[in-house]
């Protein structure tokens, strides 16, 4: 609600209560009693609460103007659209808005009752305040700079390597072919998207989504304090939805088309020239259960020794081949978890 406005969307305005904690007359209006009318005491805004709906008292042609104004000087309580005090005269601009309340909120059915009364203790004064500490403190400090060293030490640890010495005691290949089949491969999609060449469509009329449709509303009340004395009831209604079905056409197929069936392996050592497998058939074949290769892996492994460990590494084709028996190469190892970094292999010399 603007800062200057009357009640929308059907929402009524009624008076808060508050209870004198002088004399302990209780159930008096906020907006109506400023004062006590049984000892003349000043309304605290900080004691108001919701009455029960049995209990409340609506307010004719409120306009809102802002929460009120609490003086300085007397703590009196003036509109919000007030330059001046009403019982010390004193002016109000930069005086402190009167604390609002938090809102409740129930069933559009459920029957409120008089809610708790809270009233809250007095902030210091600024001089009585103790001045604020400047800075975080020695101890804090301390423990984030050893933490941090902490933290800093364990990843200096674990990356940290040396490098070693080692020589080639054996080689070992690998190398791969993938097998493609020429099958029948069902399908499913939109009777106006089936892939050309599909066969054996058949049509079934099915459901193929869902959507929202609305259902109804549901509704739940709500009160506001609006820290003038008043509070503002209106209703807030969120529409539900429900899940409908939704049909059409959809297209069963088959096609035909290369899918993976699977790999064939070979593995061999430098006594072995390295060799691809074989499908045992040559020439181009279209009938289905017709095989085909399809893509190709290799990798190449030199096995050496640092040591008493024996560790393998893939290298590229070319250091492999030209790599003898108990040649030496270096590689860093790590520091604390002894892990060979095959990255960093290389021959010595």
């Amino acid at each position: 609600m603007d800062s200057t406005s009357r009640p929308a969307n059907g929402a009524k305005v009624y008076e808060m209560l508050w209870d004198c904690k002088f004399c302990g007359t209780r159930k008096l209006l906020g907006k109506t009693h400023r004062f006590c009318p049984n000892c003349g005491a000043q309304q605290d805004p900080t004691a108001r609460y919701f009455p029960a709906d049995n209990e409340k008292v609506a307010v004719q042609d409120h306009v809102y103007v802002g929460a009120d104004r609490i003086c300085s000087a007397c703590n009196s309580l003036s509109s919000a659209k007030a330059e001046f005090c009403g019982n010390c005269g004193k002016p109000l601009s930069g005086a402190a808005q009167a604390q609002q309340g938090a809102s409740r909120t129930g069933d559009e059915d459920e029957q409120f009752a008089e809610s708790d009364k809270v009233y809250q203790k007095p902030k210091p004064s600024t001089a009585a305040a103790a001045p604020p500490k400047q800075g975080f403190g020695l101890k804090p400090l301390l423990i984030l700079a050893v933490v941090i060293a902490v933290i800093g030490g364990g990843i200096f640890a674990l990356t940290r390597s040396q490098t070693s010495s080692a020589y080639v005691t054996g080689f070992r290949w690998e190398r791969s072919l993938n097998v493609e089949r020429f099958q029948a491969v069902p399908g499913k999609t939109d009777c106006n998207a089936v892939p050309i060449g599909a066969y054996s469509v058949n049509q079934q009329y099915e459901q193929v989504g869902s959507r929202q449709v609305p259902d109804g509303e549901t509704c739940e009340r709500v009160q506001i304090d609006q820290g003038d004395g008043t509070f503002r009831e209106e209703e807030r209604c969120q529409t539900t939805y429900r899940s409908e079905p939704v049909y059409g056409y959809v297209c069963y197929y088959l096609f035909n088309t290369w899918v993976f069936a699977r790999a064939e392996k070979l593995e061999g050592t430098k006594e072995q020239a390295p060799t691809w497998p074989s499908l045992g058939s040559s020439g181009s074949c279209f009938t289905l259960g017709c095989e085909r290769e399809g893509s190709r892996n290799e990798r190449y492994y030199l096995a050496l020794r640092y040591g008493d460990r024996d560790f393998e590494c893939p290298v590229e084709y070319a250091l492999w081949e030209e790599t003898g028996l108990e040649r030496s190469f270096t590689v860093e190892v790590g520091s604390v978890l002894k892990d060979v970094r095959c990255g960093t292999l290389k021959p010595s010399g």
